[in-house]
């Protein structure tokens, strides 16, 4: 039997990285690796080379960066579950988020031509129904960022906030009669912790559409009041 056996240990391939830095990921090391695979993240490798009697590292060398990072998929041998489960949450952030804000209106159901109308939505942030990945408890907590308001008769207001009922922060006006059915488009961030640990961002973003809030616009008729 050998004297001595190889060993490795990974940290995603992020500016700033050692070999310590297991858990931080970022969007460079998912990007590059996510056509490879779901969960793919890209790795720095270091290898060191382990005295069998004694189990311990020689140094030197000690611990040794390789040149090329490497790609790796989540059930890669000694990949850290963190930056693992990161990688497939990049994945799967989008499918698990499915909370739609309700775009509300002031005043409610009925509306006149030319009149302000103040637009808001309750969505708040929320944590998901906990989760098993890789053999771990994740706990997958979504937070709104942007609101992009669509009002159904063409207008739009991107990026407008959340808005407040009985306030007119985001507004539209009205110039025709019909039915509209103005709706929010949410963009949500995320984090997630594994085993109940701190928390972690998730690596890019979901976006929900609202079902249409149904509005009826009317025209104002003039009265002759003697």
């Amino acid at each position: 039997m050998p004297s001595t056996y190889q060993i490795s240990d990974y940290a995603p391939a992020c500016t700033g990285n050692t070999r310590t830095d297991a858990d931080v990921l970022c969007g460079a090391a998912v990007n590059t690796c996510q056509p490879t695979g779901k969960g793919f993240i890209r790795y720095w490798v270091w290898t060191a080379t382990v005295d069998r009697a004694s189990g311990k590292v020689l140094d030197p060398p000690g611990w040794v960066l390789q040149p090329d990072a490497v790609c790796f998929g989540p059930t890669q041998q000694g990949i850290p579950a963190k930056a693992a489960i990161g990688g497939i949450l990049a994945s799967d952030f989008k499918d698990l988020v499915v909370l739609k804000g309700v775009a509300h209106v002031d005043p409610k159901d009925s509306t006149l031509v030319n009149f302000e109308n103040g637009f808001w939505t309750d969505a708040k942030t929320y944590t998901l129904t906990p989760v098993q990945i890789l053999g771990h408890t994740v706990v997958v907590t979504a937070k709104p960022e942007h609101f992009d308001w669509y009002f159904g008769d063409g207008g739009q207001l991107l990026d407008g906030g959340r808005g407040r009922e009985g306030e007119t922060d985001v507004s539209h006006t009205y110039e025709e009669k019909g039915t509209v059915r103005p709706y929010v488009v949410i963009t949500w961030s995320g984090t997630f912790t594994v085993d109940g640990g701190a928390a972690i961002d998730v690596i890019g973003t979901a976006t929900t559409t609202g079902d249409g809030t149904p509005l009826q616009v009317k025209e104002a008729h003039a009265q002759l009041v003697s």
